[in-house]
């Protein structure tokens, strides 16, 4: 989602010429540091040292993508193209954009109207928690649309459809389809707290991709994660209904004529690591620091949709 077409994932903005793979949000390759400590006797960084450079880098990035995001909330509502919950590409185009596929229009049109009911966020334990606020109804509104446009109708996974095989949906990718929808912008403490709430009632489920280490002691990254909307929610959304399952399969035909797949294709063939988290073989195994790994883990909570610190 790196232009003004972006919303459209799912159906066309990923082209053969234009594709070009960039490494997770959470890397820290080329990232300038912020500060520039002394490098001590021995040309190494010291453990300390390494720790702080790499969350001054990791602030500085997160602080670079929030700026991203707010002014491209701040644009579209400043021209008014803002196209909502119309099946409507997103994009500065407003309503004379390309459109989404029909059936797209019954899924937004519920996501709209679904956090509205009042069992949406009912957890299943009997427990009552209050009525949700009217603003909260309205961000989980924004971010089922920015879900359902970014998704596979027929099991939920949140990936987009490439030449190169099925290419998950980050989180920040997500923050700025609703940027680009609606013309909102959402801190990004917020959409971890809603989608906090959403995992805890079962609507969302998430299988975070194994971190790898690509030669380097300290350069460790994650894949975005396997993102799932529940089978419950996409019947609540009504994927179930015959129209929309007639309309999704000739979809998915349209776009294997075309090149594209939803199926995953490993893009790391050189990561110490397999998919499934195990180590490759005959591959020599360097530990990192204790520092290092609390950070490392710190990243992977976020990913596991941890709230983060402020």
């Amino acid at each position: 989602m790196q232009n003004s077409s972006q919303s459209d994932l799912l159906y066309s903005s990923f082209s053969s010429d234009d594709y070009q793979e960039h490494p997770p949000v959470s890397s820290y390759a080329d990232i300038p540091y912020a500060i520039d400590l002394p490098v001590p006797d021995g040309n190494a960084y010291s453990v300390d040292e390494e720790a702080i450079r790499l969350k001054v880098a990791r602030k500085a990035e997160r602080d670079k993508i929030n700026a991203e995001i707010k002014s491209l909330a701040n644009i579209v509502k400043k021209k008014g193209v803002a196209v909502g919950f119309k099946a409507k590409v997103a994009s500065y185009a407003g309503f004379k954009a390309k459109r989404l596929p029909d059936f797209v229009q019954t899924l937004l049109t519920q996501s709209k109207l679904l956090p509205h009911r009042d069992d949406f966020l009912d957890r299943g334990d009997g427990l009552c928690r209050g009525k949700t606020q009217a603003r909260s109804k309205v961000i989980l509104g924004y971010m089922l649309s920015a879900f359902v446009v970014n998704c596979n109708v027929n099991n939920g996974h949140i990936v987009v459809a490439t030449r190169h095989g099925g290419q998950n949906v980050t989180h920040d990718e997500l923050r700025k389809e609703v940027a680009m929808r609606h013309g909102v912008y959402i801190p990004e403490s917020t959409w971890y707290f809603y989608v906090n709430r959403l995992v805890q009632c079962g609507h969302i489920e998430s299988h975070t991709v194994s971190i790898y280490e690509d030669g380097h002691v300290a350069s460790f990254h994650a894949e975005a994660s396997h993102k799932y909307l529940s089978t419950k929610l996409m019947s609540m959304l009504g994927a179930d209904r015959l129209s929309v399952r007639t309309a999704a399969a000739k979809h998915n035909v349209d776009l294997k004529l075309a090149g594209k797949s939803f199926k995953q294709k490993p893009r790391y063939a050189s990561s110490r690591y397999r998919r499934d988290g195990s180590l490759r073989q005959n591959m020599p195994i360097i530990k990192p620091s204790q520092e290092l790994l609390a950070l490392i883990r710190s990243h992977y909570e976020r990913e596991a949709y941890y709230v983060p610190p402020n």
